[in-house]
């Protein structure tokens, strides 16, 4: 107590060796007492918790610690791996599993001096008990467990590879002996934790046994008689053996072997259910003619299964393995047999179960519904498959990108399992980012049919969404009644029940019981394809997207905001699912707002008012991300103005050398602030502006020429007035036309409504110095937010703000003529010109 009374707190690293002694006197049993399993099984898991909690056997050695403390904790370390070799040496299986157990835990914790120094002596330790004359099946498995966890750390030390190579080599036989020999299925699954370590991080050490390795393996896994725990753990380090040699023939045999293996039993599974046609294709795929076929995985020839059952277990995992050689890393490029494994696929995806007319005399009911309660996991399996090659060919499968399309929609419109379902929406995704917009053309008619029919079966009551009643800056959320229905009531309009496409037959209903599940991977799957592809030929599908997701948005908040946190009683059915939701629902909403498009977000209001809501009343996460939705439309509610004054010395007097477009003052407008700009109404063709990015300015400049001759050809009456104008110095530069000051430049100004201004011609006189040529004049805007949602981007600036700027030459003199009959629709090219073409928009 004296001691502890010394301590500063729980970080005091006088505590641990402390800590480490009363641990060891009071959960290791002493030399001669025996030990309670039960209660060990239950006190040794909040033993390993503490020492890797408190880092118990870490052994800080730093100048910044006392020597004494130092000395003190080796010796507790010294103490605690003494008892660990006395519990392994003990004739009691039940003292030698605490023992191993433990040592495997002081592999992962010690220090690295202390492992190094150690690591040799507690490997043939635990070798020992893995061979005979142990018995112990308890004592093998934890043996295989601790020798795995020993060789994973020994990886990260380059220095001992060669070392650590001949002792992993002394591992092997063993291993092998436990698979072969071993009858209990928990004693192959240990074995197994044990040869992936040696394949992953000592493959030299398996090279001599390949052969040996692949046949033991290969065993278990045609006999399919075991769980698919334990087959997918024996699938995985076959999977990896290629490794061994790391070469690139080796993975292309075993990946041979596989494909041909599959193809054989599914030539046993499919038998009636399918032509031979289509086994025979596939044959002459994965054998081309002139070549030799391999020969068989593990050596052993093919043997059919019984009728009573499907090979659906040796199936899925030599599928699980090709997937595996797919994924991971190997030393070596190779070639990767693409065509042959679409096809198994495609092979896979297209029996559903029905009988083909020429097989109908030789099939019983019995064996048909045989093979469909089956064909859901092998299907899973193809599709897994299928993402296996996606995310290891990613863009090198452009060539075959057509086909695999062809494959996914087709299977799209058969399939209704929720499981299989949730996978076509992973590969849609997974395609739409790794090949780009190219194949986003494709599939999107497919992904939003399938997602509108899912997304669709929420039920309720139909919410109107329509832009037209329902403008940016005055829309509100529609109020979602929950009052039940009577039967027959109607809740949309005739004409809208009318043209309603009657339900196809075997369609009635089935949509109405889509899981949450499948509804979120819609929405995942629109988000990306509105990311990837909205900023190309998106027209025609992306007002239908829009208020789908608008829609779903609002159906998912009806019924409260949720909350994210799970619930331990109710893990399927508990709020957070719903929450889960409603989170995928406002995520893909945002991105419809912030996607590109030709006009502004027809449901912006709404969708405001949703996030504000959610701000307020929702959970930490849903209320985190509606906070940044808010901050994210930001630049919608208050559009950033490009101003263009200035523009002639911003484009050529910039200080780092580049040509700037635009001034940097890029700022927010209001329905206040006026945004104005200068524009040069008369230059030298030796002093224009030389723009390298587009021909902007000189299709300005073109439709000022235009306007020049149109002012050319005006009758001398209209123009008579124009002469009586007396001197006025504030005409001879610039011409200033402002909100707050209507009557400034002797300018009539009348506001006929909120957002319109006409500007009357004014005279100039026609008398102008030479060196006051250039005139130029600051339009009035008043910066609003427009409540039309079929306007482009920039008609942020609401109303028609009529002010058009024109030029009459006349010899050395300069006139600015401001027509109160031009709209800003005689700007060209700045709010409809199409951004894909450099065309004149005159």
């Amino acid at each position: 107590m004296a001691r502890f009374d010394q301590l500063e707190n729980m970080y005091d690293l006088g505590l641990k060796p402390v800590m480490l002694r009363s641990l060891i006197r009071q959960y290791l049993p002493a030399e001669n007492h025996p030990l309670n399993l039960n209660n060990s099984c239950f006190e040794l898991p909040s033993l390993v918790s503490i020492v890797q909690t408190h880092c118990l056997l870490s052994e800080l050695d730093s100048q910044s610690i006392d020597p004494k403390l130092i000395n003190t904790w080796k010796s507790a370390v010294d103490d605690w791996l003494s008892c660990l070799l006395s519990l392994l040496s003990s004739d009691m299986s039940d003292k030698c599993w605490v023992g191993i157990c433990l040592l495997g835990v002081t592999c992962q914790e010690c220090s690295n001096q202390r492992f190094l120094s150690s690591y040799s002596i507690w490997l043939n330790k635990l070798l020992s008990h893995i061979q005979p004359p142990a018995d112990s099946q308890l004592v093998k498995i934890a043996s295989c467990t601790s020798l795995a966890d020993l060789l994973t750390r020994l990886a990260r030390f380059p220095e001992v590879k060669k070392d650590g190579n001949l002792l992993a080599g002394k591992l092997i036989q063993p291993v092998l002996k436990l698979l072969n020999e071993d009858n209990v299925e928990a004693v192959w699954e240990g074995a197994a934790n044990l040869l992936y370590a040696l394949i992953a991080f000592f493959p030299a050490s398996i090279h001599h046994y390949y052969d040996k390795v692949e046949a033991a393996i290969a065993s278990k896994i045609l006999s399919g008689k075991y769980s698919t725990k334990t087959l997918k753990k024996l699938g995985y380090c076959l999977a990896l053996l290629p490794k061994a040699k790391g070469d690139k023939d080796s993975w292309s045999l075993m990946m041979q072997k596989f494909m041909i293996s599959i193809n054989d039993h599914l030539n046993e599974a499919f038998q009636g259910v399918e032509e031979e046609a289509k086994s025979d294709e596939a044959r002459r795929l994965l054998v081309p003619p002139g070549k030799d076929l391999p020969l068989p995985l593990g050596g052993a020839s093919f043997k059919g299964t019984s009728s009573e059952r499907l090979p659906t277990a040796t199936i899925s995992t030599l599928m699980f393995c090709c997937c595996k050689m797919l994924t991971s890393s190997y030393p070596v490029q190779v070639t990767v047999p693409v065509r042959s494994m679409l096809a198994l696929v495609e092979r896979l995806l297209r029996v559903d179960g029905s009988l083909p007319h020429t097989m109908l005399p030789f099939m019983t009911s019995v064996q048909q519904e045989l093979i469909c309660s089956e064909l859901p996991v092998l299907h899973a399996y193809s599709l897994e498959l299928l993402i296996a090659i996606i995310k290891g060919m990613r863009r090198q499968l452009l060539p075959h990108s057509a086909y695999i399309v062809r494959v996914v929609t087709r299977y799209f419109k058969r399939c209704s399992l929720p499981e299989l379902r949730i996978k076509l929406y992973s590969i849609i995704r997974m395609l739409l980012v790794s090949m780009g917009v190219g194949i986003a053309i494709y599939l999107a008619p497919d992904v939003i049919e399938n997602a509108s029919n899912d997304l669709n079966s929420l039920g309720g009551e139909d919410i109107e969404t329509s832009p037209a009643n329902t403008g940016p800056a005055t829309g509100a959320l529609p109020q979602l009644s929950n009052r039940k229905r009577k039967h027959g009531a109607e809740t949309g309009s005739l004409e809208e029940k009318r043209d309603a496409p009657s339900p196809k037959v075997g369609e009635s209903n089935t949509h109405q019981m889509t899981p949450i599940t499948v509804k979120m991977a819609a929405l995942d799957t629109l988000e990306v394809l509105l990311t990837v592809g909205a900023a190309s030929k998106s027209e025609s599908w992306r007002s239908s997207i829009d208020s789908l997701l608008m829609k779903t948005a609002i159906n998912s908040c009806k019924r409260g905001w949720g909350n994210l946190e799970s619930n331990i009683f109710l893990p399927h059915e508990s709020a957070s699912v719903w929450a889960d939701f409603q989170f995928s629902s406002l995520r893909a909403l945002l991105t419809s707002f912030l996607a590109p498009a030709r006009t502004r977000p027809p449901y912006l209001s709404q969708g405001l008012e949703l996030f504000r809501r959610g701000k307020q009343e929702a959970g930490m996460k849903l209320a985190q991300f509606c906070a940044y939705a808010l901050f994210a439309l930001e630049v919608l509610i208050h559009p950033r103005a490009l101003p263009l004054d200035d523009f002639y010395s911003a484009c050529h007097n910039s200080t780092d050398g580049a040509s700037n477009r635009f001034l940097e003052n890029i700022y927010s407008g209001s329905r206040k602030q006026n945004t104005s700009f200068l524009s040069d109404m008369r230059r030298t063709e030796q002093g224009g502006v030389e723009s390298h990015d587009d021909d902007l300015y000189d299709r300005w400049l073109q439709n000022e020429n235009e306007n020049q001759n149109e002012n050319e050809n005006i009758p001398v009456e209209d123009m008579k007035d124009q002469t009586s104008r007396p001197n006025d110095p504030s005409f001879t530069n610039v011409l200033e036309v402002r909100e707050q000051e209507p009557a400034a430049a002797n300018a009539d100004v009348h506001m006929r409504t909120e957002n319109e201004i006409v500007v009357q011609p004014c005279h100039l006189e026609e008398s102008v110095p030479k060196s006051q040529g250039v005139a130029s004049a600051k339009a009035v805007m008043s910066p609003a937010v427009g409540t039309n949602p079929e306007v482009d981007g920039f008609d942020h600036v609401a109303g028609k703000t009529s002010s058009t700027l024109r030029n009459a030459e006349k010899g050395s003199s300069s006139m600015v003529h401001l027509d109160s009959d031009s709209s800003m629709d005689s700007f060209p090219g700045i709010v409809d010109a199409d951004p894909d073409t450099d065309a004149d928009s005159d």
